[in-house]
């Protein structure tokens, strides 16, 4: 693996892969005393997402552009689902209990689309 021989849209797919993997350890649920990672909030599948695209950056093969939108696209709608899910009412007023993982997901997300429009191959 010769990440230096690699074209702009294979680094930002990898690096957009291991945001995604970072985000996973960051607050999902933010209630003040009461905070859940990625991981304890059982998300962690949404990496299956980047599965795709970054195996056929790292074994350097051509990639499905549409394949690639479509995985990056749909991360971006489940991290938004996420997040409007975790709305809630307390005391008349609204408040959004998602914390900072999802938002983070999201721009992986939004990240590796950039990398495949980026993508030579």
């Amino acid at each position: 693996m010769k990440v230096q021989k690699w074209d702009t849209g294979g680094k930002l797919v990898l690096v957009a892969a291991c945001a995604a993997w970072v985000s996973f350890f960051f607050n999902w649920v933010d209630i003040g005393l009461l905070s859940q990672n990625g991981f304890s909030q059982g998300v962690v599948f949404f990496i299956l997402l980047f599965v795709y695209p970054l195996l056929t950056v790292v074994r350097e093969k051509r990639m499905n552009k549409s394949i690639g939108y479509i995985l990056a696209a749909a991360g971006i709608v489940f991290a938004i689902i996420y997040i409007s899910s975790k709305s809630l009412d307390l005391l008349g007023s609204s408040m959004n209990t998602a914390g900072s993982g999802p938002y983070l997901f999201m721009t992986a997300s939004a990240l590796m689309a950039a990398g495949i429009y980026k993508r030579a191959k």
